[in-house]
């Protein structure tokens, strides 16, 4: 074999390895975008692993009174059957308000007092027209008298023959005519006695005063505000004060027209006043007005305390349980009773019953123990006290002792 054949069949047996290079890049080429895509998933795994969950909360409550009686419920504001803005019935500039926010008044009593100058001078010259009216009038009379009498005489005189005809109905012409001037001066004096009493009333009206027993709720106007009865425009439409009679309290509630069928007057009802959440005062059905607001498709029921409670107030806030049966005066108050939570609050694991507690963002499992079920709640003879928020429906995969959570707004 020639040199030339040797070295041509070496050449056949030596590795090319240009070729590898090119498959690792290949390689490498897959193997960056899978580690790059592991990395995101995990780093999403770990986010998803920190992210602060969102419950939905219940508060733990006290049963309300008569919650196994009520029929339906409704809230509505407290108002009062006498309640009335209290002004003058002419115009005129306010000189004085004798009363202030808060004081109570009685029927009569002067709460507040026009310029009354005009008043007086339009009274005077009313007395005035009253004295001269009665004047003419006495002049009338005498003139009546006197007119009587020379009819009289004349007439006499006509039958003896004394006077002739013509002269008779002269005078009995100018008699009449004196007849009606007295006539004139009584519709005169009359008039002018109607123009005093108009007078004296509209003097009597510069002095405006309580119409009825009640309290001042506001006060409206001071001095030397200009009012008037049927003003349409301005901050103050002559109203002074505000007069409400805190002993006829009553609740305006709103009851959807579906539900009216099941409301009737004399109805027993429970009243619970946001102001004074305490107590439930009993009530009963008084009427129910005979409108639909469309906007809404409600109707006004009024409902009347049986005693106005001390501290109720108008346009207090209020809430009305419609009752199938009156509750007996025990069973007024629910203190005493235990309080309840959602059913689907309570968890059932291996550790026994338990409730998850959410205070400053952070839950904490907390045992109960359940008493019985009423509707969907249940009654908790151990555990949190009435306010304490707890979870609803938790899920415990999500959810462990400390850890950060987020409550859902409107949950409950």
């Amino acid at each position: 074999m020639s040199d030339a054949q040797s070295q041509t069949a070496l050449s056949a047996l030596r590795i090319d390895r240009s070729a590898a290079p090119l498959k690792r890049q290949r390689r490498l080429r897959w193997l960056i975008p899978a580690a790059l895509l592991l990395a995101v998933l995990v780093a999403v795994a770990a986010a998803v692993a920190r992210r602060t969950p969102t419950v939905r909360v219940a508060e733990v409550r006290e049963p309300l009174p008569g919650e196994q009686q009520t029929e339906l419920s409704a809230s509505g504001y407290v108002d009062s059957r006498r309640r009335s803005v209290i002004a003058p019935l002419i115009a005129g500039q306010l000189v004085e308000v004798t009363v202030e926010e808060g004081e109570p008044v009685r029927q009569g009593q002067v709460m507040a007092r026009l310029d009354d100058r005009d008043a007086r001078v339009v009274l005077d010259r009313a007395e005035a027209e009253v004295r001269a009216a009665g004047a003419r009038l006495g002049a009338a009379q005498a003139q009546a008298l006197n007119a009587e009498r020379t009819t009289e005489r004349t007439r006499n005189l006509a039958r003896q023959g004394a006077v002739s005809r013509a002269q008779l109905l002269d005078v009995e012409t100018a008699g009449r005519a004196t007849l009606e001037s007295l006539n004139l001066a009584k519709a005169q004096l009359a008039i002018a006695r109607r123009a005093r009493e108009a007078a004296r009333l509209q003097l009597a009206h510069t002095v405006v005063r309580a119409p009825f027993d009640g309290t001042v709720s506001k006060k409206l106007a001071n001095e030397g505000a200009v009012l008037a009865p049927a003003a349409l425009t301005g901050t103050n439409l002559g109203g002074i004060v505000e007069l409400v009679d805190l002993h006829a309290l009553e609740v305006e509630a709103e009851v959807s027209e579906e539900q009216l069928s099941r409301i009737h007057t004399g109805q027993p009802t429970l009243i619970f006043l946001d102001a004074l959440p305490e107590r439930a005062f009993p009530g009963q059905v008084a009427t129910v007005r005979p409108a639909i607001d469309r906007s809404k498709a409600t109707a006004t029921v009024l409902v009347r305390f049986q005693s106005v409670p001390q501290g109720a107030l108008p346009d207090m806030g209020a809430k009305v349980s419609f009752l199938r049966q009156p509750l007996p005066p025990g069973e007024l108050d629910a203190h005493g009773q235990p309080p309840r939570v959602p059913a689907s609050a309570v968890v059932h694991d291996g550790k026994g019953d338990a409730v998850w507690v959410v205070k400053d963002a952070r839950l904490t499992r907390q045992p109960v123990r359940v008493g019985g079920r009423v509707g969907d709640e249940v009654s908790l003879t151990q555990g949190p006290r009435a306010g304490t928020q707890v979870v609803v429906a938790p899920d415990p995969k999500r959810l462990r002792d400390g850890r950060r959570v987020k409550v859902e707004t409107g949950g409950g």
